[in-house]
Order: C-alpha cells, then sequence, then structure tokens
C-alpha cells in the first residue's frame, strides 16, 4: 500500500531540506537560497542550489535535482519508502505500515540493517561480556574514556568462530545477508560459514548521515601472523575509496572550524576528539583517494595533514598533498616528531602542543623541501631542477591562477631558480594536459523540447490561468519526452478536477522516480524569465509543437510521393493530401491565434 499523498506531504513540510542536505553538503545563503558544492559531479565553484520555500534542489552544472525525499535517496541510495521512512523516524512522526514492491526491502537496505544488527552485538559484546572486557581495558589503558568509546560506538568481535552466525540465527538474521555485507564467509569445504571479525576491536564506519556502512578490525592478538587491521570487503553501500572515518561525529564542527584534520588511523581520530580537536576524520589506514579527498571539500576547503612521523607517513602525506590540491582544498602539512602518531603525541605531549603544531604547520612546499633538504636530495642544481619539476607537477593542480602564480613565485625564491624559467615550466604543463571531462554533459535541447518545457513551466506557475489557453489545443500525446507526458498528464487532470496542483505536491507524488524529479526541477529551477512577454512565450510553444506534428505528416507524405515517383507511378493521390495538410497547417495556427488572443485577453 502506497503511503497517501496527505502523509507525505507531512512528512515534507515537518522537515527542514536545507538542515537535511546540510548533512552532506556545506551551505551558504545566496538571497532566498543556499549553495554549495554539488555532490553528484565534480566541481570546484558551486552549482548546487536548494529552495527552502519551494522545497527542491537542483544542480545547475549537472542537472541533479529533486525534493528532500529524492536527496536522500540519491545520497543513501536506498528506496523511497525507506527515505520517507527514515525521515518521518527523525521528525517523529508515524507511517502507515506498507510494504514495498514483492514484499522485498531493497538490498542497500537490507545491508544497513544488517550492519546495524552486527554494530549492536559487537557493542554489547564490548560491554557487557567478559570476554569483552579484555578490549575495554585495552582501550581503557590506552586512556580512551567511555565518551570517545560511545560516540564511536567502539564494539568487539569475540575471538570465537561463529559469535556473529549464531546471534544472527537466534535473530532470524539470514545468513545470505551476513555475507552480502562482508560479515561472514563461506567455509573452504563448501559447509557452512565463519565469522570474518575475530578477536577485534571493532570501529563501525558511518556515512555522512550517521549509518553503519562497514567495519574495520583491530586485533588484540599482536605478533600472532595476523593482521592488525581488517576492514569490510566493499558492498553496494560501503566503498572505501569515498568513506571517511569519523565525517559523521566530525562535519558540523569541519564546518564551523572552516578546517580539517587528517590522519591515518582508527585511534588516532579516537584521540583528536577525546583531547577537543574534534575537527578531524581518518582515512582509515588506506591511501588518501580522489574521492575521499572531494567527499572533504564539500565540507571544507582547508586541510591539515597530521601523518606518522616516519618515513612512510612522510611519504603518505605527500601522496595526500597531490590528491588534495587536485580537488581544490588548501593543504598544509604538520609533521610530527620521528616515532610519534597523532595518538602517541597527544598522549605524551596534550592537546596545546598539537594546537601548536597545526599552527605552525608547513605550505605543502616547504614540506617537501624540508623532506629533499632532510634526504640531501637539495646539493647539485640537478637536484634542485628535479626539486622543481616535482613541486610543479602539484602546483600545476592548484585552479587558481593567481593562488598558482604566487606558488611558483615562492618555488623560485626558496630554489634561486629564475621565476620565468619556472613560470614558462608550469605552462608547458597546463598545456600539455588534457582537459578532463566530468561526466558532465550538455544535452543538446531541439525546438520542440523546449517548446514542451516551456508550456509545463507556464502551467506550473499559474496551471488555472494557462491551462484554459493551453489545454483546449494540446493533450498528453503530442509530447515526446516520457517526463513531459507524465507532468502534462498530471496538470491536466488536477485542472480537469479544479485544483490547483503546487509543484511541491508534483515533486511528492513523483520522489520515487529520479528521472521524473530531476526534470521536474529542472523546469522548477530554470523558470521563466520575468521580462519574458508570457503570453507570446506560451503561443509559441504551443505552436511549435503543433506545427511539429503536422509537420511530420508532411515529411511521411513527401518521402512517400519520392519513392513512388522513382517506381514511375502516379502520386496525384499524394499531392492531395500534401496540399490538404499545408491547408491544415494555416487553419490550425489561425484557429490556435484567435483561441489564444480571446481566452488568453491579449
Amino acid at each position: 500500500m502506497r503511503v497517501p499523498e496527505e502523509k507525505i506531504q507531512e512528512i515534507r513540510e515537518a522537515t527542514d531540506i536545507v538542515e537535511v542536505i546540510s548533512q552532506y553538503v556545506t551551505l551558504k545563503k545566496r538571497g532566498k537560497s543556499f549553495v554549495g558544492l554539488c555532490p553528484f559531479h565534480t566541481e570546484k565553484a558551486p552549482s548546487f542550489s536548494v529552495d527552502p520555500v519551494r522545497g527542491f534542489y537542483h544542480c545547475f552544472g549537472c542537472g541533479a535535482g529533486g525534493n528532500v525525499f529524492t536527496f536522500v535517496m540519491q545520497m543513501e541510495r536506498v528506496s523511497f519508502p525507506e527515505a520517507l521512512r527514515s525521515l518521518a523516524e527523525k521528525i517523529g512522526i508515524a507511517l502507515p505500515s506498507y510494504r514495498e514492491d514483492d514484499g522485498q526491502a531493497k538490498e542497500t537496505e537490507i545491508l544497513y540493517r544488517t550492519n546495524q544488527f552486527a554494530a549492536d552485538f559487537f557493542r554489547h559484546c564490548l560491554v557487557q561480556t567478559e570476554a569483552g572486557k579484555r578490549a575495554l581495558d585495552y582501550l581503557t589503558g590506552r586512556g580512551f574514556d567511555r565518551g570517545v568509546i560511545d560516540a564511536f560506538q567502539v564494539g568487539y568481535a569475540p575471538d570465537l568462530w561463529d559469535g556473529l552466525l549464531k546471534k544472527a540465527r537466534s535473530e532470524k538474521i539470514g545468513l545470505q545477508n551476513l555475507q552480502k555485507a562482508g560479515l561472514i564467509v563461506p567455509r573452504k569445504d563448501g559447509e557452512g560459514y565463519y565469522d570474518w571479525f575475530r578477536g577485534r576491536l571493532m570501529f563501525p564506519i558511518l556515512n555522512p548521515s550517521g549509518r553503519v556502512i562497514g567495519f574495520g578490525g583491530r586485533t588484540l592478538k599482536e605478533g600472532e601472523g595476523v593482521p592488525k587491521y581488517l576492514n569490510s570487503p566493499e558492498t553496494l553501500i560501503y566503498q572505501k575509496s569515498r568513506v571517511l572515518y569519523g565525517l559523521f561525529q566530525s562535519k558540523g564542527r569541519l564546518q564551523r572550524e572552516s578546517r580539517a584534520l587528517l590522519v591515518e588511523g582508527y585511534t588516532d581520530l579516537l584521540r583528536l576528539h577525546q583531547c577537543g580537536l574534534d575537527y578531524g576524520v581518518a582515512t582509515s589506514g588506506t591511501a588518501l583517494t580522489e574521492g575521499q579527498a572531494r567527499l572533504l571539500f564539500r565540507y571544507t576547503k582547508n586541510v591539515t595533514l597530521i601523518f606518522d612521523g616516519d618515513s612512510a607517513g612522510f611519504d603518505a602525506a605527500l601522496r595526500g598533498v597531490d590528491v588534495l590540491v587536485g580537488v581544490g582544498l588548501n593543504v598544509e602539512v604538520a609533521p610530527l616528531p620521528k616515532g610519534s602518531d597523532p595518538d602517541s603525541f597527544l598522549r605524551d605531549q596534550g592537546k596545546e602542543a598539537m594546537e601548536e603544531l597545526v599552527r605552525s604547520a608547513k605550505t605543502f612546499v616547504d614540506f617537501r623541501l624540508d623532506r629533499l633538504r632532510d634526504l640531501g636530495r637539495l646539493k647539485t642544481p640537478r637536484e634542485r631542477a628535479a626539486a622543481a619539476r616535482i613541486l610543479l607537477d602539484t602546483i600545476a593542480r592548484i585552479g587558481d591562477p593567481l593562488e598558482r602564480n604566487l606558488m611558483v613565485k615562492d618555488v623560485a625564491e626558496k630554489l634561486g631558480v629564475e621565476e620565468a624559467l619556472l613560470t614558462a615550466q608550469i605552462r608547458r604543463i597546463l598545456r600539455g594536459e588534457r582537459e578532463e571531462t566530468r561526466g558532465i554533459e550538455k544535452r543538446g535541447v531541439s525546438a520542440r523540447q523546449a517548446a514542451e518545457r516551456g508550456l509545463l513551466m507556464l502551467l506550473l506557475e499559474d496551471g488555472e490561468k494557462w491551462g484554459k489557453v493551453i489545454f483546449p489545443y494540446i493533450q498528453a500525446e503530442y509530447f515526446r519526452e516520457r517526463e513531459a507526458r507524465i507532468v502534462m498528464e498530471s496538470l491536466y487532470e488536477s485542472f480537469l478536477q479544479e485544483q490547483r496542483l503546487d509543484p511541491r505536491t508534483l515533486l511528492d507524488r513523483y520522489s520515487d522516480d529520479l528521472t521524473l524529479s530531476q526534470y521536474l526541477t529542472e523546469l522548477i529551477a530554470k523558470g521563466i524569465g520575468k521580462d519574458v512577454d508570457r503570453s507570446q512565450f506560451g503561443l509559441d510553444c504551443l505552436w511549435e509543437l503543433r506545427q511539429e506534428e503536422i509537420r511530420e505528416r508532411i515529411r511521411k507524405v513527401r518521402e512517400e510521393m519520392k519513392i513512388l515517383e522513382a517506381r514511375g507511378e502516379e502520386v496525384s493521390e499524394h499531392s492531395q493530401k500534401y496540399s490538404e495538410l499545408r491547408r491544415e497547417r494555416e487553419r490550425v495556427k489561425q484557429e490556435i491565434e484567435e483561441g489564444w488572443k480571446k481566452n488568453a485577453e491579449i
């Protein structure tokens, strides 16, 4: 049973779309709307707009759009009923019972629920079982308090082959679901399954809205030949290259501080938060990826890297610089003393020392030069030239020409190289780079499509006024685009029932159709310019559609005439039909113009 439209409308009206989207995108007020970087495609200048009054979002870059329901669907990769229920629960509105198509929840929701079940089990094992006491003692022994342990929902996977399996069976959780979530794996002999995580501290990995999408597990069996850390395999909801650990807990402070502290490990991040530096995120021990950098860019433009004070940590920082700069982030590096990691540094030195380290962080130019100098690689002209080329490769990734030029000047001064030579080199780099296509294709819109959309925009603006001059001359079957036909049918039905169909209600009705939602929001966001003569605009759109239909019939008759002439056959009947169609075109044009002027009171 579908949820009634009035209930959907109630939930939508009680939900703040700006607040929901702000969980994923940093929004800034601009006039009556809010703007930010689109979460659905790569961009460096904001083209993503949220209209809180009309209750929709639209990206003028990639065309993504919809209302608060479609946004949750796209970001969380869930179905419409799942998005509806999630928002209803957050605002305390009860939903009637309903089942999804075929009585099956979508696979993504199954994964979310399965992961949450596992997180609850691991949490219970840590704080309420004797087996978990060793793990809890390990955490408290390292100085972690219950506040941060609870905030990050840390748990413990018992050192058993079937601890989670037994609990799942008792709760009637499908083993197939556990396997899809990467929580159990089949035995080699094909006889049953065993737990993937065993004898490990469990760190649930959350998406930006706080749902569990995977896990990282740290072994408590040091020196026994098992990997120190083990992550969930990738699933429909967990792609490690697009996830940052702790983002859910940190996103509010990231926006307020306008800076992110980026560390590598789970415990590094917990230590930052426990010390009050709760604007940090972690890569979960994996190499920083472009997807993670772009995710971070939605919340802040400034990043300070705090990686381990050893060769591996320095190298990871250097690789991270290129990735972060490449997406438009301003990057600094706070190198730790040799042998330290963020966790141990904070334990030994304290919060104030870390804050001083962050305040005195180095630009990526200074950090790389210091690193090369420490390695003895800036002594000869050839080594300095090599250093310049390395730095220029990174600087070339900076999108702002002014910032790029200032960085080139800085490198020239520090390496004792003529600025003109470096400027010429970076120009060669930039010329040699192929401009990347970011997956945004500007679809060409035909005159017919423009006319279809123009009429719909008029009807969405004021269906009662324009319906009486549009509907007598054109119906949904004249529209070629699927989305245009559906919208036209809804508007016509509303017109016949003498009801005003608010665009927000229309969006609610089709929230479960992402393509249609995007089409609708594009119409609403674009609208018709204030200075446009709406009567003439509507008449032009109407005539374009009607004459295009007649044109098609004329083209078909002419093609048939050519075939007959090529065969040497008689064409008089087709010639007569051709003449009749030309006369029909003139008659229809006159009829539409007279009727339009009369009804539109021009």
